[in-house]
């Protein structure tokens, strides 16, 4: 795991309401926080759910999303240049 990734986890279980780091930011809304990637929400989290934004993956499909994705425990993939989590194209 990156250390930005590290720190993006770190940041959302100490509920830090605004943390940055390069291009990743854990920002505080009612309920839980959003992850963004580039100023783009890829995923939120509340204290029971952890859900990535399908359209923002589908526009975005990179490496980065990913791994971003992936270390919020979020089985994503992109298979034949087609984003999918949990295996399923989105």
């Amino acid at each position: 795991m990156r250390k930005i990734e590290q720190g993006m986890l770190n940041a959302i279980s100490a509920g830090k309401t605004n943390w940055v780091s390069g291009n990743t930011r854990v920002h505080s809304i009612v309920g839980g926080v959003e992850i963004q990637l580039h100023g783009n929400i890829i995923a939120t989290v509340d204290e029971y759910f952890t859900r990535p934004d399908l359209k923002t993956f589908r526009t975005w499909p990179t490496s980065t999303t990913v791994s971003r994705l992936r270390a919020l425990g979020i089985n994503a993939s992109i298979k034949n240049f087609q984003p999918c989590i949990d295996g399923k194209e989105i």
